[in-house]
């Protein structure tokens, strides 16, 4: 989701989740044992378009690898579930051909690791894309 659609950015925007995480540090977390996320707590992901950013111009790798990274801990997250897990953009994500984030001029490649999820609306109007953690193949 956009860090524009959410509050206090808007004021009829989406409600952020408490906990607040780098998408590094999530990755790196979601291996460790024993697992440590509480039990249907609600995180927000941020960093991922500074992360393909930088990688460039092998964000396509780096995406793809976040996209596996993701798939494998599918099966820890079925096991002991999250809350809400909100993946935060400070770019314009477009939805095209591919879904893609807009960062500092740059459209960065996040179908390689969300594949194609369908947006939804809030009852605000409020965009946002659900999507499991059991990621089939881009």
């Amino acid at each position: 989701m956009e860090l524009s659609n959410m509050q206090p950015h808007k004021a009829r925007g989406i409600a952020p989740a408490g906990n607040i995480v780098g998408v590094l540090d999530f990755l790196r977390e979601l291996v460790e044992e024993p697992f440590p996320f509480a039990r249907l707590s609600e995180w927000q992901i941020v960093g991922l378009e500074e992360v393909l950013f930088a990688a460039r111009p092998q964000e396509a790798e780096v995406a793809a690898d976040i996209h596996r990274r993701l798939n494998r801990a599918a099966s820890h997250l079925d096991n002991r579930p999250l809350g809400i897990i909100q993946v935060v953009f400070s770019g314009e994500i477009v939805r095209g051909a591919d879904l893609t984030v807009k960062y500092r001029g740059t459209a960065l490649p996040i179908h390689l690791i969300f594949n194609h999820p369908p947006v939804q609306h809030d009852s605000n109007g409020n965009p946002f894309y659900p999507m499991e953690f059991h990621l089939s193949s881009p």
